[in-house]
């Protein structure tokens, strides 16, 4: 995973447009001098192999913080346009005549993809702020922004983990920053895999992450919040010389009150976190349990 680097995102960007523009050219080149397309173009994940693809993978992270939805459509509609100018190049390298529909879905997909670029390039300059260069993950900001909206589409079922990185410091200390940082990202990857496309994560600052989601029910997010305790434990980072740190989190759940301010609710999160701490890490703690510990 590569951190984010704002100026190298946008470079990214209009490269993909310009890279994904020139195909029509290329094609036009075959078709005139019946000519054999290179690899790049015939190859079956020639999407994954192109120099866009494969920025999109490594940053994959940074456009779904961006937009969830329009990063599922750009990964779809890169990939059709790629598939689609394939199906255009076998008959044109046999010296035989395209199919139309082909055609047309290929400038379809030529054009939505180059929309798509150009919506993610005005997005990067107006949140570039707002974005951690370390693991492309939206910051707190975006958490302050975002969390009205979200109640709205929640309908007011909503919950917040907080998370945090067990004995981090001592990971810094042992092998230092560097390593800290490649935690960190590792960390961030295989928890963003596990959620979907309605759950967003941030960082909120240090070793400390914040997962929102819809959640009617406690239980709810206590199976997330379970699901990316369990992983992160069982899944060691690997370092140099393919030895391996085991890592563990300690997550808080907090389901948010009627009209209740995000304020309060990382409060909430953020002392059950701090409770499962106290009560040997590597646990997730349900803020309203601890409420009626105290009450009892």
């Amino acid at each position: 995973m590569q951190k984010f680097d704002f100026q190298e995102f946008v470079t990214a960007l209009d490269a993909g447009q310009q890279a994904h523009l020139e195909w029509s050219r290329r094609i036009l080149r075959c078709t005139v001098l019946r000519s054999f397309p290179d690899d790049d173009v015939m190859h079956n994940d020639a999407h994954h192999l192109c120099q866009f693809g494969q920025f999109l993978a490594q940053h994959l992270i940074t456009f779904t913080s961006i937009n969830a939805e329009q990063t599922q459509r750009l990964v779809t509609v890169h990939q059709q346009m790629h598939d689609t100018i394939r199906n255009l190049a076998r008959p044109i390298s046999q010296g035989l005549a395209g199919n139309i529909e082909d055609l047309e879905h290929f400038e379809r997909c030529q054009a939505e993809l180059i929309d798509h670029l150009a919506y993610f390039k005005t997005q990067a300059i107006y949140h570039y702020t707002q974005i951690d260069n370390l693991t492309g993950l939206p910051l707190r900001q975006r958490l302050i922004q975002e969390f009205r909206g979200q109640q709205e589409q929640c309908s007011g079922a909503l919950a917040l983990m907080f998370i945090d990185v067990d004995h981090f410091k001592s990971i810094n200390d042992l092998y230092g920053h560097n390593m800290g940082d490649t935690v960190l990202q590792q960390l961030v990857l295989r928890i963003h895999d596990l959620l979907n496309i309605d759950q967003s994560m941030y960082r909120y600052g240090g070793e400390e992450f914040i997962i929102m989601l819809c959640a009617a029910q406690a239980k709810q997010a206590e199976a997330l919040a379970e699901l990316i305790r369990h992983t992160v434990y069982h899944t060691p980072i690997v370092h140099q010389d393919d030895a391996t740190i085991q890592i563990s989190v300690t997550i808080g759940v907090a389901l948010a009150r009627h009209q209740e301010p995000l304020v309060s609710v990382i409060e909430r999160a953020d002392k059950a976190m701090y409770y499962g701490k106290q009560h040997g890490r590597n646990r997730v703690i349900n803020a309203d349990h601890i409420t009626l510990e105290n009450k009892s």
